[in-house]
């Protein structure tokens, strides 16, 4: 019997140093998955990277840099909406984000343990 070894195809996920990253082979596949998901997936991938790099939260939080929220191909009206929080924080950009996508949150969450 004669097996064909395959070798298992890994994917870097060079996100970082946003937007270009490194320049690793399959650098984009992050990107790829990012655009393929709907538009909250993409807010959550957004402020995911905003946790991850402190310039990308800088652009998010204090420079509400609308170049940064075109990146994650987000509408007009959401881009809008986005840059109009008002928030020092990215803690508090992130909750004032979920008090709108989950309005129905009953109370706090509770710690983990």
């Amino acid at each position: 019997m004669n097996h064909t070894a395959t070798p298992n195809a890994s994917v870097v996920m060079d996100v970082l140093p946003w937007p270009n990253g490194y320049g690793f082979t399959g650098s984009d596949a992050w990107w790829e998955n990012t655009f393929s998901q709907n538009e909250r997936e993409r807010i959550d991938s957004l402020l995911g990277l905003a946790l991850l790099d402190n310039n990308v939260c800088e652009q998010l939080v204090v420079k509400r840099d609308s170049s940064l929220l075109e990146a994650f191909n987000l509408s007009e009206d959401t881009q809008r909406w986005l840059l109009g929080i008002k928030a020092s924080t990215l803690k508090e950009f992130a909750q004032a984000v979920l008090a709108v996508l989950n309005p129905y949150q009953g109370g706090a969450a509770p710690e983990a343990a």
